[in-house]
């Protein structure tokens, strides 16, 4: 009898120490696979094809102002100063590009994505005014014309009506295609807009031209105009909105 109770203690801490064993073999089994799937998480772009071209902690890739632009939560932030733009480095003629925005506060004050337009030689005061410049301004759809000799409203088609309130994050997606002098605009996954060029194959008389140019991200009035998450795809393959379901 004493034998059968001393066999069965010492079998018991034999077989904890066995599934202890065989739960940490189990476990450096699944670790490399878990970090793995971690690593492809974090490289994963947020959409396919696209470049994040603004990390949320500094400007590189853009000319910004220190005047006007700072980086606050993430979001350049643009107030005062005497840069009415932060413009990327890098030219874009047929382009998507996908980011998120509001205005903190708004002050009467819209947002404003400039293209096509002429490449500003001096960061400081970036020009606009007769500088061949197209505006899409989101979340409600309005455009604008910088072209010379009076900039001016901007004509295109309204698919939907865009919201009206600038003080909470929206997501916008533009698709510009410079050959077909085209954009199509969607805000929050909802197209909303489309535009044409008259003349889409004019690129040297001023008046009329469209040519590729750095992407400008507007500080307009006195509201606080910010932008975060800004995701580029040079050339699109397709010509679809990713964001519009």
């Amino acid at each position: 009898m004493k034998t059968k109770i001393t066999s069965r203690i010492l079998l018991l801490p034999l077989l904890t120490c066995g599934a202890i064993l065989l739960q940490g073999a189990d476990e450096k089994k699944q670790a490399p696979e878990t970090a793995s799937a971690a690593a492809a998480g974090q490289q994963a772009p947020a959409y396919a094809g696209c470049m994040k071209i603004f990390d949320g902690k500094s400007f590189a890739g853009w000319e910004a102002d220190p005047s006007t632009w700072t980086i606050v939560d993430g979001a350049m932030h643009g107030v005062g100063g005497t840069s009415r733009l932060a413009y990327t480095k890098a030219d874009y003629g047929s382009f998507r590009l996908i980011f998120t925005a509001r205005m903190n506060p708004v002050k009467g004050d819209h947002l404003g994505v400039l293209f096509w337009g002429n490449h500003p030689t001096n960061s400081v005061k970036p020009q606009i005014d007769n500088a061949g410049w197209l505006q899409f301004m989101p979340p409600f759809g309005g455009m604008w014309n910088y072209h010379p000799p009076q900039h001016k409203d901007l004509l295109h088609e309204h698919l939907a009506p865009g919201s009206n309130d600038s003080g909470n994050w929206h997501t916008t997606e533009m698709l510009c295609n410079l050959e077909k002098g085209t954009l199509r605009a969607a805000v929050d996954g909802v197209e909303i807009v489309r535009y044409t060029h008259p003349k889409p194959s004019e690129r040297t008389d001023p008046e009329q031209r469209i040519i590729p140019g750095p992407i400008g991200m507007m500080r307009h009035g006195g509201g606080a105009s910010e932008y975060k998450d800004i995701y580029v795809e040079a050339n699109p393959k397709e010509d679809k909105l990713i964001t519009v379901k």
